[in-house]
């Protein structure tokens, strides 16, 4: 007499076994992204790091780069169009400094998101950081990340360039700390590209990385020096 497993006994260890892959899978899948998120942002910085230096050893060191306001520029009085200045200023910047040593797919250029394909960009708590008529140079790498080349807007003078980094491209989620992250350039004393909050200690970085509407929008580019500080990882803390 042969022995075999009932029709209810197979489906009752196949629910058993999606029961346990429904709540393990999503854990799987979470440490995946973080594993493929902390590599891209290290794989991007080198290329910025290399490319900055490569520029540094043609032009000399940053400060003595001829844009932003460490070099004299600003916005022009007798031009009160200064979206143009600085669109004229960071594409000077990104074809003469980054353009050269990176490896591109397209026509990098100024482009808003909405042309270029791309949607808003928002915070952990869904505000809007970066909405679709916002305008950068765009620099869409080989590897899927594409990068938005920008000044600091928050003064009349304009500051170094800032350079966000999406690591997968036109795929969601857009936002900041998750697949979004910004570095900026110090031609004051280091001459490196640095992340964005590097200064401040690990335990003021995980507040800001996981700052919601009680703080402000930007809080959550704290990610990306926290990032770093843990040796480009993504620990079991980090506010994902």
């Amino acid at each position: 007499m042969r022995k075999a497993f009932t029709l209810a006994e197979v489906l009752i260890t196949l629910g058993i076994i999606g029961v346990v892959a429904a709540m393990t899978l999503p854990a799987i899948i979470q440490k995946q992204q973080k594993l493929v998120a902390a590599k891209r942002l290290s794989q991007t910085y080198s290329q910025i790091y290399y490319a900055i230096n490569m520029s540094q050893s043609k032009f000399g060191d940053m400060k003595n780069w001829s844009v932003g306001d460490n070099y004299g520029t600003s916005f022009d009085p007798e031009n009160p169009d200064t979206s143009a200045n600085e669109s004229i200023m960071i594409k000077d910047f990104a074809e003469t400094y980054l353009k050269p040593y990176l490896k591109y797919t397209g026509s990098p250029d100024i482009k808003t998101l909405k042309d270029a394909g791309y949607n808003v960009y928002q915070s952990k708590d869904g505000r809007v950081y970066m909405n679709e008529n916002t305008t950068y140079y765009i620099i869409e790498l080989v590897n899927g990340v594409t990068l938005f080349i920008g000044y600091n807007q928050g003064t009349t003078i304009f500051t170094l360039p800032v350079i966000f980094v999406d690591i997968n491209g036109k795929t969601k989620p857009n936002i900041l700390g998750r697949d979004f992250f910004l570095f900026s350039l110090d031609a004051v004393s280091t001459m490196k590209v640095l992340p964005y909050g590097q200064t401040l200690d690990r335990t003021t970085l995980l507040e800001r990385c996981a700052k919601h509407n009680d703080g402000n929008v930007y809080d959550n580019f704290a990610c990306t020096a926290l990032i770093m500080s843990d040796g480009w990882e993504i620990k079991k803390d980090y506010p994902w």
